[in-house]
């Protein structure tokens, strides 16, 4: 049956992660990344991710992304980049008011002739606001990608179950 999920693979800090890295990408289904409880040590840390190929993380400036914040302060936000070393996810996460949670579809991530590219909605709390995005992003590198690593601009350490989860969508 169309639609399903399959659980593939998920990492949980234990309290002194500074990155959260998920693998297990190996076949040309679309996937889903799971966030949850997404917080750092530091305030109104920023949330950025890569994609690995073979288990490295890639830092490469291969990274675009474009979104819409959508903030509890009545405003909404446009913004797009080019080039940068991470796709920026997570606008702000706050410690002491929830963090952030997010899902994200993967697509052409196990292709070696297509760039990975991917679709994420989240909401993030912090201390004057909830704080919604919306978008997408593309690693820019024609190769296949086996998975995803998070982490804060700050080099934050993520709280005891910080989790990302991924599955194949099947």
């Amino acid at each position: 049956m169309a639609g399903q999920l399959a659980y593939v693979n998920k990492t949980v800090s234990g309290g002194s992660d500074t990155v959260l890295t998920v693998t297990g990408i190996n076949s040309d289904h679309i996937y889903l990344l799971v966030l949850k409880l997404i917080q750092t040590q530091n305030n109104n840390e920023t949330i950025n991710m890569r994609v690995t190929k073979g288990g490295s993380v890639q830092s490469d400036s291969e990274y675009d992304r474009a979104y819409k914040v959508l903030s509890s302060l009545n405003s909404f936000g446009d913004g797009s980049y080019v080039n940068g070393t991470g796709g920026r996810i997570m606008e702000n996460v706050d410690d002491a008011n929830g963090g952030g949670q997010g899902i994200f579809y993967l697509y052409n991530f196990n292709s070696s002739s297509e760039n990975s590219i991917w679709t994420n909605q989240n909401v993030c709390t912090v201390s004057n606001q909830t704080a919604g995005v919306v978008g997408g992003g593309v690693h820019t590198v024609q190769s296949a990608s086996d998975g995803i690593s998070i982490y804060g601009s700050s080099g934050g350490t993520f709280i005891s179950g910080a989790s990302a989860i991924l599955y194949r969508v099947v």
